[in-house]
Parts: C-alpha cells; structure tokens; sequence
C-alpha cells in the first residue's frame, strides 16, 4: 500500500473524538497531523537503506512490530496521552494496512522473527519509482486503497468536512 496510507491516517484522524476521549477533534489539524505522523513512522526505516547504511532486508523489520508500536505510546504518554494513543492507534492500523504484503511482518519481535501476512500482492520494494510501479500493477492494491479512499470519503461525509460541508 502506498497511497493508501494517507487515506487510512485521515480515516484515523476522523476517529480521534472516540479514541481520545473526546481531546482532539475529527479532521483537526492537531489529529491530521498525528495520525499522518505516526502511520508513516514505520516506513521510516526506508531511510537508512536508501542512504546505503542498511540493507533492503531492514524494512518491515523493528519499527513493523508491536512492540515498536508499544514504545512509541509510551514514549508520548507522559507528554500527551491523547497523541499517545492516537499514534499507537496509527501505527496499529498501518501494520494491517501492510499485511497484505508479500513480506509479511514480524509483528511478536523480539519474541519470534516469524513473519505475518494475507499474501495479497507482491512486495515490489520501497521508496523508490519502480517499487511504486510495481504496486500498481497488481490488482488487490487498487481494490484495498480504493476501499481505503472510499471510506475515507464515508467519514468525510459523516462529519460533514470539506467536500461535504
């Protein structure tokens, strides 16, 4: 999924009321913000590779398990516990918005390396044109991102944001 994911963080976004108790408001800024924040946080393991300083077998590695999840909630709690559970929440919903990679995900790091995935579509790579190319060929990520975008577009209209105000 690559498109996708910003799809997904502004359907979090839209929730963050319900899973903030009422803290942050759907569609805000401040929830934009965090939710886009924290879903791409994983994927920010594609940097050190394309700097040369890892090999491509780092992504989908530490930063896609739940313990990666875990520390990056707790980390926040103590400075605000809405942006905490939030970006817990985003980080969650990024790993399913993945697991229909081939590469599957080693979610029970450091407890066992065995990697979790529905085997969808084909992992084409990360970051670079011929990794988004080689997404969009494949059927599966046109029916998931375009699910994603579809309800996206369900919550805009249920909060009654921008097209739908």
């Amino acid at each position: 999924m690559q498109a996708g994911h910003f799809a997904v963080a502004l359907v979090i976004s839209s929730y963050a009321p319900e899973l903030t108790g009422g803290k942050v408001d759907a569609f805000s800024i401040e929830s934009i913000a965090v939710a886009l924040a924290a879903h791409q946080l994983p994927n920010l393991d594609g940097i050190p590779i394309m700097l040369g300083w890892a090999k491509k077998a780092f992504h989908c590695t530490w930063s896609h398990s739940l313990l990666f999840a875990l520390i990056v909630g707790l980390i926040l709690l103590p400075f605000n516990a809405a942006w905490a559970s939030l970006s817990f929440t985003s980080i969650i919903i990024h790993f399913l918005a993945d697991m229909p990679s081939s590469v599957g995900l080693p979610l029970l790091l450091p407890f066992t390396k065995k990697r979790f995935t529905l085997n969808l579509w084909a992992d084409t790579g990360i970051l670079d044109w011929e990794s988004f190319k080689g997404t969009y060929l494949q059927a599966w990520t046109w029916i998931l991102e375009g699910g994603a975008f579809l309800f996206l577009f369900i919550r805009a209209y249920q909060e009654a944001v921008w097209p739908f105000v």
